[in-house]
């Protein structure tokens, strides 16, 4: 179950990154189609990471000598992670839902208050969640899947952001000529 929490996070953080890095970049009027893209693609490189991950965890699990006392390792790791994860995602939700609410003030004030201490931070809570999951642990093959995955992570919105980024010189480029 753990497991899969961490994969909707996964998924839900992939989505935010997607959209964070489409903000600002665009200069159409009407966004609802660019931003859906910009989730979807989100989503979508969060599903390669998952995938990776996965794949790094089921060869580990695989070559290990000692594959219950991994597997009870990687279990405790993952749920402590899940103390700092669940806490962030649900500050992150709670701003975006805030924003249904159809008032200018109140999407501004949790843009400004909200929404942009979350995204700076969040390479910051990443590092604390994996820290404080590995932390105890007793196998450094834990310790290994856990730094791994959090590169994957790390890097993902640093390909979005480049992307979005390419994508944004392209379109400056077609306008000027």
């Amino acid at each position: 179950m753990t497991l899969i929490v961490l994969y909707l996070l996964a998924l839900i953080d992939g989505l935010l990154c997607g959209l964070r890095a489409s903000m600002g970049r665009c200069s159409l009027i009407r966004k609802r189609k660019y931003y859906r893209t910009a989730a979807v693609r989100g989503v979508a490189a969060a599903q390669v990471v998952s995938i990776a991950a996965l794949i790094a965890l089921l060869a580990t699990i695989a070559i290990s000598s000692h594959r219950d006392i991994l597997r009870d390792d990687l279990e405790v790791a993952a749920g402590r992670m899940l103390r700092v994860f669940v806490p962030y995602a649900v500050l992150s939700l709670t701003s975006l839902a805030l924003r249904i609410v159809p008032s200018t003030d109140i999407r501004s004030a949790t843009s400004v208050f909200m929404l942009g201490p979350l995204t700076a931070i969040r390479p910051y809570v990443m590092m604390a969640g994996v820290g404080y999951g590995i932390s105890k642990s007793t196998l450094w093959e834990t310790q290994a899947l856990g730094l791994f995955i959090l590169a994957l992570m790390l890097l993902l919105e640093f390909a979005l952001n480049w992307h979005a980024g390419r994508a944004q010189e392209a379109e400056i480029r077609g306008l000027v000529g």
